[in-house]
């Protein structure tokens, strides 16, 4: 692309996420309406071993819109708690990585299908949910993932839990999440960042 910011072919090539280490391009794909993130620095070091790849994802404005998060602003946690108990069975609208979530969970169940041939074989991708929420709240995350066909290897609903914490012994390759606050907490314990501010 000779330095030009390829973010314009996200459509044409039907690419469900943009990553840059460039603010400014990440900024103009999410003006453009595309999924998109900033990569950040950070200080983990994988081990040259490990052939898993390991991908954390926080829950609302990531996967599922932020209809919640929006009650929990406004109505505080009791509020949000009702709320999402009033809607238990009813599933998120997706968020902007919901699509990318699915295709990879597509990939794990080829993986799947192959072990059943290969009973040695060890799956290579690992998916975990790392959300502030807790229970009663959890109950319609598990419902939503479970009407996309997705179920994460891993779900933390932390509530009062420092992710950051949780994160260091996770040890993701990449976390998605859309508050910087949860990201920089967390910036020792992954390879790479992402977040949208709103």
């Amino acid at each position: 692309m000779q330095g030009r910011s390829p973010y314009e072919y996200i459509s044409a090539l039907n690419i469900a996420l943009f990553l840059s280490a460039n603010k400014s391009d990440v900024d103009a794909a999410i003006k453009a309406g595309y999924p998109a993130g900033q990569v950040l620095n950070s200080t983990f070091e994988d081990c040259e071993d490990d052939k898993t790849l390991r991908i954390a994802f926080d829950f609302d404005g990531v996967l599922a819109n932020d209809e919640s998060e929006v009650v929990m602003q406004s109505g505080g946690l009791n509020e949000f708690h009702a709320h999402e108990v009033r809607n238990a069975m009813q599933p998120h609208n997706p968020g902007p990585l919901q699509k990318f979530l699915v295709r990879m969970a597509n990939i794990q169940a080829v993986e799947e299908e192959h072990k059943k041939c290969h009973p040695g074989y060890d799956n290579r991708l690992r998916i975990s949910i790392v959300t502030a929420r807790n229970a009663p709240s959890h109950e319609r995350t598990l419902h939503t993932l479970k009407s996309w066909g997705v179920m994460a290897n891993d779900a933390f609903f932390l509530g009062g839990i420092e992710k950051g914490k949780v994160l260091a012994v996770l040890k993701p390759h990449i976390f998605f999440d859309d508050q910087s606050g949860h990201v920089q907490s967390a910036s020792h314990g992954c390879s790479t960042l992402w977040y949208s501010e709103k």
